[in-house]
């Protein structure tokens, strides 16, 4: 259901949906591209210095490619571990309603036992992706505040919420998605 109501001084768009595992998928990559190079770096030192630790107090070259690899698996599963959980606690709340004004009212997020509003100040950011939106919250953490589906919306009410993000949030992608 996407209802889209244009009054004189606000633009309205709501969405209603259920949020799986693919869509926190997409949601926790797309945040970890918004890091960059140098942060894509930072993140492999952790292996590095563990790799090299292990070498140094076992003498194993063996060990420490082991510890080296085990730990790049670890970061490889960790995006699957969050969104299955991620989905798995949101899976009792049940489906969302999700309301984006252009006014000061901003984001309402509506489940079945719960109501949260987000003022566009308390939102640092937003990375859009081929299937959906991800709305961060402030510098530097950018953490994962909400996920809304592109597959919830139509085709002009895509554009009218890309509008409303534009006008209010930073962009944080670093390449636009391809339609």
């Amino acid at each position: 259901m996407t209802e889209v109501r244009s009054a004189a001084e606000s633009t309205v768009v709501e969405l209603s949906y259920a949020l799986g595992r693919p869509d926190w998928s997409d949601a926790f990559r797309a945040r970890g591209k918004t890091r960059g190079i140098k942060g894509r770096l930072r993140t492999l030192l952790v292996p590095v210095l563990f790799a090299v630790s292990v070498w140094l107090f076992s003498d194993s070259l063996s060990a420490a490619a082991c510890a080296f690899v085990g730990c790049l698996l670890g970061l490889v599963a960790r995006t699957g571990v969050l969104a299955a959980k991620h989905a798995k606690a949101g899976a009792t709340t049940g489906p969302w309603t999700v309301t984006v004004s252009d006014s000061d009212e901003a984001v309402c997020f509506t489940g079945a036992h719960m109501e949260t509003r987000r003022g566009w100040r308390s939102l640092g950011g937003y990375v859009e992706t081929a299937a959906g939106f991800v709305l961060l919250s402030p510098a530097p953490h950018l953490l994962v505040v909400h996920y809304l589906p592109k597959r919830s919306l139509g085709r002009d009410d895509t554009d009218r919420l890309r509008g409303i993000l534009d006008r209010r949030l930073p962009r944080r992608a670093a390449r636009p998605p391809q339609h």
